[in-house]
C-alpha cells in the first residue's frame, strides 16, 4: 500500500522525528514504522495455523455466548467453559478475547513448540513476555492475564470444514490442567516459599495439532502492533497465506468482513476501518507484503506469493 511505503521512506530518509515533521497530523503509521524499524531482535515465535485463518473475539462476549467465526469453508467455534468450587453455583467463564488473549496463546504455544513440551510455565518469564511487548506489568496486568489464562484454559474450540462432499472437524481444549493464583500477591508468596508455580499443560490433542502445524510470526512485528488485536490476525493471517499461494488470488470485502469485521453491520464502516487502520497497520511490519503482497481492488484484496515474514531453520 502506498501509504505503508511512504512511511517507510520517511523514516529511512529523515529518521523517526524528522518523519514525523513531514507526516503532518497522520503520525500513526511513522511511529509504527520507526519502532519496527529500530527493533533489532529477529526472534520468531510459533503459533497454530488454524489461529491464522479463525481467530478469538476482539471484544468481551457474554459469558454464556459460543464464538463463531468463518474463513471460506473453515468455522471455529469457541465455546465458554464452567467454573464451580464447593458451595458455591456454577458460573460460564467467557470466551478469551482481545489483545492479551493473542498474546498470551502465543506465548503458550511459542514455549511448547521451542521446548517440545507441553508444560508451561508462568512465573517471571511471562510477565518479562508481556514486558517485550510493550504492555505494563503489575497488578492490572496480573489480573487481566489471570482472567484471560482462565478463560483460555477452561474453553473448548473446534474447527469445522466441508470439501469434496466430507466434513471433517478437531475439536479439543487449549489447556488440560493448570495452576493460577487469585492474585499478585498470592503469587509472590508462595513463589516466595517456593511451594509451586503458576503454569499450564497443553491437552495432548492441541500440542500434537500445534507440532504438526506451526507457523512462525516475527517477534518484533507482534510487538509492534501489540495494541490491535485485528491487526495482529491480519498479520498473522497473511503470514500464513502469502508465501503458499501459487498464482495471485482476490478475497472479496465480503469475506474480509466475516473473517475480521464483527460488529460491522454496514460494509462501508468495515472498509473503512480496514484500510484506514488495521491493514496498513500489519502492512507496516511485513514489508515484503507491503511492497509486492497485497494490492487493493475494487472488490476487495488481490494476494500474491512472497515470503513469509520471517526464515527459520527446522525445529527438531
Amino acid at each position: 500500500m502506498d501509504c505503508v511505503r511512504q512511511a517507510r521512506r520517511l523514516v529511512e530518509q529523515h529518521g523517526r522525528l524528522g518523519a514525523i515533521e513531514r507526516a503532518g497530523e497522520d503520525r500513526r503509521l511513522i511511529e509504527l514504522a520507526a519502532a519496527f524499524g529500530a527493533d533489532e531482535s529477529f526472534e520468531a515465535n510459533y503459533l497454530y495455523s488454524g489461529f491464522c485463518l479463525a481467530a478469538l473475539p476482539h471484544s468481551r462476549q457474554p459469558d454464556e455466548a459460543v464464538w463463531r467465526v468463518e474463513n471460506g469453508r473453515v468455522v471455529l467455534l469457541v465455546e465458554p467453559g464452567r467454573r464451580t468450587l464447593p458451595g458455591q453455583p456454577i458460573e460460564y467463564v467467557g470466551v478469551p478475547y482481545g489483545a492479551t488473549a493473542r498474546i498470551l496463546l502465543l506465548y503458550l504455544q511459542d514455549r511448547a513448540v521451542k521446548s517440545g513440551s507441553r508444560h508451561i510455565e508462568f512465573g517471571p518469564s511471562l510477565y518479562s513476555w508481556f514486558q517485550s511487548v510493550n504492555r505494563k506489568t503489575g497488578g492490572s496486568t496480573y489480573k487481566r492475564v489471570r482472567d484471560q489464562a482462565e478463560r483460555i484454559g477452561l474453553c473448548r474450540f473446534s474447527f469445522h470444514a466441508e470439501s469434496d462432499g466430507l466434513r471433517t472437524f478437531r475439536s479439543s481444549q487449549f489447556v488440560e490442567q493448570g495452576v493460577l493464583f487469585l492474585d499478585a500477591r498470592a503469587a509472590r508468596e508462595v513463589r516466595q516459599r517456593a511451594l509451586f508455580d503458576e503454569g499450564v499443560v497443553l491437552s495432548e490433542a492441541f500440542f500434537k495439532a500445534l507440532t504438526e502445524h506451526a507457523v512462525p510470526v516475527e517477534e518484533r512485528a507482534i510487538r509492534t502492533i501489540s495494541e490491535s488485536s485485528v491487526a495482529i490476525d491480519i498479520y498473522c493471517w497473511l503470514a500464513y497465506r502469502l508465501h503458499s499461494l501459487k498464482r495471485p488470488i482476490d478475497v472479496s470485502w465480503a469475506a474480509l468482513r466475516t473473517q475480521f469485521g464483527h460488529g460491522y453491520g454496514r460494509m462501508v464502516d468495515f472498509r473503512r476501518a480496514f484500510l484506514r487502520d488495521w491493514l496498513p497497520a500489519a502492512l507496516t511490519v511485513y514489508p515484503e507484503a507491503a511492497e509486492r503482497g497485497i494490492e487493493v481492488i475494487e472488490t476487495g484484496l488481490r494476494l500474491r506469493q512472497v515470503r513469509p515474514p520471517i526464515m527459520i531453520r527446522a525445529i527438531k
